[in-house]
């Protein structure tokens, strides 16, 4: 029989602990990765991750590209109430601006120059957003999040349409000025309050003009 190597290489000794909900963290932002795959469909998918990280845990969100369709909002009526939600677009659009105001506000202006090609050419918008907020590395902050439907942690929904038709960024969840509305409080009452069901599955972090943005100088 041939003898085994062996080494410690490739593991970790403690497990990762992730974030609790219906909380408001002292965090410090450590970054973003540009990802991808494909679904159990088999379909690609892009995504940007988000990480956090706080005496508690870490917090890693996955932002994806939005797909076919993604540029248009869904609407309906409720009770005779009418309702509107923005694009995915819109949520990734002000999912970016949200960081950097709340990180590196100074890159703000400049950033909103540059423009990509979706999907195509996502990578990139991954790619220099990182270089924009490359100087917040390691930056403290105030995270808020929220519970899904599942009880994970989760962040709000943050996007509102005026009656004008515009969206805006109606809910904090990143910075100093972060705090649970009536609403959110109300949630968390009800899902703590709830009656536990079966155990849920582990969280995973998958689902199933730009010429020369790449150029644009970021002081670092």
């Amino acid at each position: 029989m041939a003898g085994m190597t062996f080494n410690l290489g490739g593991t970790k000794g403690t497990a990762i602990v992730r974030l609790k909900p219906w909380n408001i963290y002292n965090v410090v932002f450590k970054g973003i990765d540009y990802t991808s795959g494909t679904n159990k469909e088999g379909n690609p998918w892009q995504g940007m991750k988000i990480k956090f990280s706080s005496e508690e845990g870490v917090f890693e969100p996955v932002i994806f590209c939005p797909g076919e369709k993604g540029d248009e909002r869904l609407s309906g009526e409720t009770n005779g109430k009418k309702w509107e939600l923005p694009s995915n677009l819109e949520s990734l659009k002000f999912t970016i601006a949200h960081l950097l105001d709340s990180l590196c506000p100074e890159n703000v202006e400049k950033f909103n120059k540059v423009s990509w090609t979706l999907p195509d050419e996502f990578n990139k918008l991954v790619e220099l957003l990182n270089k924009a907020l490359s100087k917040a590395v390691n930056k403290s902050t105030k995270l808020k999040l929220i519970g899904n439907s599942k009880g994970y942690a989760s962040l709000p929904n943050f996007v509102s349409i005026n009656k004008e038709g515009e969206a805006y960024i109606s809910n904090n969840w990143l910075g100093d000025n972060v705090a649970f509305s009536d609403y959110e409080m109300k949630q968390m009452e009800r899902q703590k309050n709830a009656k536990p069901t079966s155990a849920p599955e582990e969280p995973t972090d998958s689902v199933s003009e730009s010429a020369g943005n790449e150029d644009l100088d970021f002081e670092v």
